[in-house]
């Protein structure tokens, strides 16, 4: 049985019918009771699996009790950390009930369903954990700094894990996306110009599933689909530090002044 977080929309739900089509069953986790209980339903017709949709707020540690309690009887073979958000205002226009729910989310819910499921893979000795991080890892950005410095405690924690499961059979892969084709933008009450083309372009979640999978078929632990988060980890590893704050800090002026044109 496969559990992911998050799969309402956009790369969650593109992991759900990627493994729906492997034969998993699912459990899927979501806020949004008639989108997800939707999700679950075409999913199970279309690709004749059983799929589980459980309603909950992982954001705190209620709902992140709630569905260990939901799962306790389920036997999970792939795991993927999917449920996340981002924040519009600076950092220090940001109410603490959002920073709290964003670090919660995206630190310690990851965290606490990690070890719950990691237990019972080592057990069997086989298994499948992927984490959702984002090209925000390698180059925070004025606006974003919260969200990025989550996604950055997720890289660190998967890669983490892979060196002290090496000896198993269980596989741990981090996924580190750019830009996703998929509501997450307007959630989090940003306008963004989704273009297609040139650097920094919005890619299908499909798209970003396929070349995931296919890195974890080759063992590569942290996965950097589409050439231009290549390119922002090239420059993160090697550009001087001042150099890169400029880059970022022009790109998010030029970017907010076609915003608000």
């Amino acid at each position: 049985m496969t559990l992911i977080t998050g799969a309402t929309s956009g790369l969650g739900l593109a992991y759900a019918k990627e493994y729906a089509k492997k034969g998993y069953n699912l459990i899927i986790t979501g806020r949004r009771e008639d989108k997800i209980k939707a999700n679950a339903i075409n999913i199970e017709n279309m690709y004749n699996v059983k799929v589980k949709a459980v309603i909950v707020d992982l954001a705190n540690a209620e709902g992140v009790n709630f569905l260990l309690n939901e799962i306790r009887d389920d036997e999970i073979e792939v795991l993927i950390n999917n449920a996340g958000f981002g924040l519009k205002p600076l950092f220090s226009e940001v109410p603490q009930e959002d920073m709290e729910r964003i670090i919660f989310l995206q630190i310690n819910a990851v965290v606490i369903l990690s070890q719950y499921i990691l237990k019972q893979m080592l057990v069997r000795n086989r298994g499948t954990m992927i984490n959702i991080s984002s090209e925000g890892a390698f180059a925070v950005m004025p606006r974003n700094i919260l969200y990025s410095s989550t996604k950055l405690f997720i890289l660190n924690f998967t890669e983490g894990l892979y060196m002290e499961l090496i000896d198993s059979a269980i596989r741990v892969q981090v996924v580190c996306p750019g830009f996703i084709d998929s509501d997450f933008h307007e959630s989090a009450g940003m306008n963004v110009v989704k273009k297609k083309t040139g650097f920094m372009k919005f890619m299908d979640p499909d798209k970003i599933v396929q070349l995931a999978m296919r890195d974890l078929k080759k063992g590569r632990v942290v996965s950097l689909p589409g050439l231009d988060v290549k390119i922002i980890q090239i420059m993160q590893k090697f550009l001087p530090r001042n150099t890169l704050y400029k880059i970022i800090i022009d790109f998010t002026r030029k970017r907010n002044k076609k915003l608000h044109r």
